[in-house]
């Protein structure tokens, strides 16, 4: 995503938003609002209008600006983090823009109440909450409100963009998109795989938001810290953004085989996730990867499972009929190939198989 921080950088807001860029995001500002950061872009206003931006965050000081910004950015979506000091003091024009906008909130916990009470032009339904804990001083990629402007962020552009839900792409990352190179904890060794770039961007032409689902039990076993995927997460955005390939959202599971968690691949609770932020019909999308979990991923949300022979694919598929092994929709090449073949099946009308 291309996001324009507009406001003071003070509180949650400035330093989640600053993080956002070290989840491989373009983050903008406006003149000398943001403090100097290397993953922040300063702009004066006649090239924010040549640039653009998907989305405006801003504090809910100056609303009606914020909105003004983001008709400068052509931006589809605006999140806004306010008080509710912030809003009783908004007048008539800011309670105007805001509404105009559409625009989804950001509230601390402890304000909730007084929401309820009187949330003004903001759509109680499109208000979210940041983290219990204390704001973080400096950009912090790990940091749960991160997190949660992330998805914030996401959550609005998907319910401007789309109307009815729509059929997604989830996509492995190890041995489908990049070369499979083992635990992956240096972001320097991630390298796309041919025609990756190309079969994304295909995907996200024909209207489909494309979302990376990945294990990475490296974190869970020691082995890395959270900040490394979140590296790595970053570069394969930088990689794929020049092709207009870049993925709609990310999604990854820290944890342990052991673990017992909702959110490891074969358990669907990843899928199922992304497609409540995003508005996705997991019935018409596909998950595919080069291990048989991937496609069981998929089948078990309903979707299409999809096994590719990259990676560590075709070793998989010598074990497609053993006992208890789970059973792709079908077996292919490469993503490229899986990408060509679903986009096929979903231009035909064709929802996956009844589980």
């Amino acid at each position: 995503m291309r996001i324009l921080v507009v406001g003071e950088p003070g509180g949650r807001l400035g330093p989640a938003a600053r993080a956002l860029a070290r989840r491989g995001h373009e983050i903008l500002s406006i003149g000398a609002e943001t403090p100097a950061d290397p993953g922040v872009t300063v702009l004066r206003a006649r090239e924010l209008v040549a640039r653009g931006a998907d989305v405006v965050v801003a504090d809910g000081r100056r609303p009606a600006r914020a909105v003004l910004l983001a008709r400068l950015a052509r931006a589809d979506a605006l999140v806004l983090a306010p008080t509710h000091a912030a809003l009783r003091a908004w007048g008539v024009a800011d309670r105007w823009a805001v509404a105009s906008a559409r625009a989804f909130g950001l509230i601390e916990p402890g304000e909730v109440e007084a929401f309820r009470a009187g949330s003004g032009p903001l759509d109680p339904a499109r208000l979210g909450l940041w983290s219990d804990g204390a704001p973080i001083d400096a950009p912090d990629a790990e940091h749960l409100d991160t997190e949660i402007l992330e998805r914030a962020a996401e959550r609005a552009l998907a319910r401007q963009r789309a109307g009815a839900a729509r059929a997604a792409f989830f996509v492995d990352r190890d041995g489908t998109l990049v070369r499979e190179v083992g635990y992956l904890a240096d972001p320097t060794d991630l390298e796309l795989l041919p025609g990756a770039a190309a079969a994304l961007r295909a995907v996200r032409a024909a209207g489909h938001p494309v979302v990376v689902i990945s294990n990475q039990s490296g974190v869970g076993r020691g082995l890395f810290p959270a900040s490394s995927v979140y590296a790595a997460m970053a570069r394969l955005r930088g990689l794929l953004r020049p092709h207009d390939a870049e993925p709609d959202a990310i999604y990854f599971c820290p944890h342990r085989p052991d673990a017992g968690c909702a959110c490891r691949k074969p358990a669907p609770g990843l899928l199922e996730r992304a497609a409540d932020d995003l508005r996705l019909s997991l019935r018409h999308s596909i998950m595919v990867g080069d291990k048989l979990l991937d496609a069981a991923t998929g089948r078990a949300a309903g979707a299409l499972g999809v096994l590719v022979r990259s990676g560590y694919g075709r070793d998989e598929e010598q074990r497609i009929g053993g006992p208890g092994e789970p059973q792709p929709d079908a077996v292919l090449e490469t993503v490229a190939e899986a990408a060509a073949w679903w986009l096929e099946r979903v231009a035909s009308g064709a929802p996956a198989p009844p589980r």
